[in-house]
């Protein structure tokens, strides 16, 4: 074989890693979002509340959280590879039980168990990308990556609310049970083949205990930001999107269809973010990034709440237009705060994406429900909601990483050496 003909064959390889990482990470975003247009049919058919329609979300949610902590020390351990196959079983076989779901209580627990397959793919999916890149470069390759799963974000929604109009909710987790089976078969064809954790490399671990490594990681004033900040700017944004399918379509009178358009209007500004993020890290620091994108994410959030309660005569518009901000920030922030937290931690690695990931899930699973107890029929208790949680993330990262060092652009150089 030619030198050229290698060169092909090794790009091929790498655009299929890529592509099938993304195809991992698409997984919560079609798991969160595809059935969101059809909260009110689900209601209706079900006999329930729209608090206890959330609360399949909350379900969802602490299953990722729970997931992701179990997969991510284990991932470290024994590998990529096995934990990975198993989640994506886990997964398959809850999203049927979702599908047969007879009523709320029994699809809560599916989407429990839903979570916990998701969550394996999510964690793993991060870890497998700190595996094989660092630095600047990880950043930008999450950023790329955020491309694939973005667009899923964009998708999702529309998608779901196309199918609706052939098929039910039910429908809509047998597409999904369809999806994770044809992921088992990537997981085997791409990811089985090639283990990016191999036991030399899990051998510079010995002696390293789960407890030892959540005691270092958990010793680090900036990691432990990063997972609580991270995780109250995630549960900010999850307030919306479990509210966004009764204000748009109860309150502003939207059709599913333009429910999916304004939606996934979102998902495409949180790409355009995380690639401004991508082109900025040749510039910032990761910190820096994160505090800028903080600024215009509050920012938003105070301007769509003066919106509300000031000018609501705005309608429709007034409530997309200062989320069309919001959205793009969250997206600036999220490649950086977890090349951030990840970059120190490279034997580790799964273990600090369980964390950033439970984190997430588990304030997101408080709060998603919080506005439907409020009540849904005006967009005020979803904003302040929003307000709060956004404001506390701001103030934890401004608060850590004002008084410590935390790593400049510089302190990246050396690309690939493996850190404790």
């Amino acid at each position: 074989m030619t030198a050229t003909a290698r060169m092909r064959g090794d790009a091929r390889r790498r655009l299929l890693f890529i592509v099938s990482l993304g195809a991992l990470q698409a997984i919560w975003p079609l798991t969160m979002d595809l059935y969101l247009p059809s909260f009110p049919q689900l209601q209706d058919e079900l006999g329930t509340t729209p608090a206890l329609v959330q609360f399949t979300l909350t379900g969802a949610f602490i299953g990722m959280a729970l997931g992701q902590l179990v997969a991510g020390p284990i991932s470290d351990a024994v590998g990529r590879t096995r934990p990975l196959a198993t989640a994506l079983v886990i997964y398959a076989v809850a999203t049927v039980w979702c599908a047969l779901a007879p009523s709320i209580e029994l699809l809560i627990a599916g989407r429990f168990a839903q979570g916990l397959g998701a969550a394996g793919c999510a964690v793993i999916g991060i870890a497998l990308v700190r595996d094989t890149v660092s630095g600047p470069a990880m950043l930008r390759f999450i950023a790329n990556l955020s491309v694939i799963s973005g667009f899923f974000v964009v998708l999702s929604p529309a998608l779901g609310a196309q199918l609706l109009t052939v098929i039910d909710w039910r429908g809509l987790f047998w597409v999904l049970a369809a999806y994770g089976s044809l992921l088992v078969v990537l997981a085997f064809a791409v990811f089985l083949r090639a283990e990016t954790n191999p036991p030399e490399r899990r051998a510079l671990r010995e002696g390293a205990t789960v407890r030892d490594d959540y005691r270092v990681l958990l010793g680090s004033p900036v990691f432990r930001a990063l997972v609580v900040g991270g995780g109250l700017m995630f549960a900010g944004m999850m307030t919306y999107m479990a509210s966004s399918a009764f204000l748009f379509q109860d309150v502003f009178g939207l059709t599913p269809t333009e429910y999916a358009i304004a939606f996934g209007g979102h998902g495409a500004l949180m790409i355009v973010g995380a690639q401004v993020s991508a082109r900025l890290s040749r510039r910032f620091s990761p910190r820096r990034i994160v505090l800028i994108g903080m600024t215009s994410l509050v920012s938003a959030a105070v301007i769509l709440l003066l919106s509300v309660l000031l000018v609501p005569q705005a309608g429709f518009l007034g409530f997309l237009l200062p989320l069309l901000l919001f959205t793009t920030s969250f997206g600036l922030i999220g490649p950086a705060v977890q090349a951030f937290a990840l970059e120190p931690h490279a034997l580790r690695a799964g273990t600090a994406a369980s964390m950033l990931g439970a984190s997430n899930m588990v304030f997101a699973a408080v709060a998603s429900p919080i506005a439907g107890f409020f009540g849904v029929a005006t967009p005020t208790a979803t904003v302040v909601v929003m307000l709060v949680l956004e404001a506390a993330a701001f103030a934890t990262y401004a608060w850590a990483f004002r008084s410590r060092r935390v790593p400049n652009a510089g302190d990246f150089a050396g690309e690939g050496r493996p850190a404790a």
